[in-house]
């Protein structure tokens, strides 16, 4: 909730290109200072709320600005968004094992440190200065348009419902494959290859997704990724056999990457001024709200139906392949989609 109410109205004021670099400094700064406040942390409900919410604050917009940051060099045409991206998702990878590793030695005491280091390093690497410096794209002074008035176009809503869809369909994967397969009596050791898996291919995705994908239209990755979404979910709910696991893992790759991809490449093509509006929008709704919502949803069809709740999940699909996107040409986009 909190992550959902600062991306709604603190981050949408990091609105011009010379803001995101200060932006993601101060974020890194307070998230690593809130981070090393959690190794003096008693035992006491009132101060681990505060603290709760102070990270979730701090961490809340890190993701829309270091994608606006991305967003704003790719339609500069000085670097590929994928490219940039994937190393977002090969960090989640090694920070994941390096955890894992370390639990295993010094026990669960050691995941709030490494937190708190982690966040350090983060911000210290900001302290550099990319070359060049993120600026204004055009000579006309950005105005920051009101959220509400984005919301208020037919291509925002109808693109935000499609996203909503694809993306929330992963609730019942995030929340409880894990616990799915290890009481179907798949291994802790398989059911982390099995997410690993599907890690691994969202970053083989992001690394070759403008050789895939550069002349697709963002409608039709779209609903590629719907298509995939329902097979996907089709066969996790189908079965535990690892043989088919591990197909349906391999296709992480379109139902979250070519999605998050098809995303990106919609608020590449806005204008300048509705970029970050539309990145906080994106990270507070689909990627939080939404997911919120469906997470609680999934706990209550998996705790009816088990793994037949992945069938529901595959249902959310189906709408998008008879949702259309208004008809747009990229303006300053980096990115021409065919129809």
């Amino acid at each position: 909730m909190t992550r959902f109410v600062v991306n709604l109205t603190v981050t949408p004021r990091f609105h011009l290109p010379e803001h995101l670099l200060p932006a993601a400094r101060w974020v890194a700064f307070l998230g690593a200072t809130v981070g090393f406040l959690h190794l003096i942390a008693t035992p006491n409900l009132l101060w681990l709320t505060v603290l709760s919410v102070l990270i979730n604050s701090v961490i809340g917009p890190a993701v829309p600005v270091s994608d606006a940051l991305a967003n704003h060099y790719h339609r500069r045409k000085l670097v590929d968004y994928g490219k940039a991206r994937l190393w977002g998702s090969l960090a989640f990878v090694v920070g994941s094992m390096a955890t894992g590793s370390m639990v295993d030695t010094f026990g669960p005491s050691v995941i709030v440190p490494m937190a708190a280091v982690a966040l350090l390093i983060t911000w210290c690497w900001s302290l550099f200065s990319p070359n060049p410096l993120p600026k204004n794209e055009t000579q006309q002074p950005l105005a920051r348009p009101p959220i509400l008035q984005v919301l208020k176009s037919r291509s925002v809503i109808t693109f935000f419902i499609i996203v909503s869809l694809i993306q929330g369909s992963h609730a019942t994967y995030y929340a409880f494959s894990a616990i799915h397969w290890t009481q179907s009596g798949i291994s802790d050791l398989w059911v982390g290859y099995l997410w690993s898996l599907g890690v691994g291919v969202e970053v083989l995705m992001f690394a070759f997704s403008q050789r895939l994908f550069g002349g697709w239209s963002v409608q039709s990755l779209f609903r590629l990724a719907a298509c995939v979404v329902i097979l996907r979910w089709l066969l996790t709910g189908w079965s535990t056999e690892l043989s088919v696991l591990v197909f349906a893992q391999s296709l992480h790759g379109i139902t979250f990457g070519v999605a998050h991809i098809a995303a990106m490449r919609y608020i590449q093509q806005q204008t300048a001024d509705r970029v970050m509006a539309l990145q906080a929008l994106y990270s507070a709704l689909p990627l939080g709200g939404v997911m919120a919502v469906l997470t609680v949803l999934s706990g209550e069809s998996f705790g009816l139906w088990g793994g037949d709740s992945f069938y529901l999940m595959a249902l959310l699909g189906v709408p998008v392949l008879f949702l259309s996107l208004p008809m747009t040409q990229p303006k300053d986009s980096a990115v021409c989609a065919k129809s």
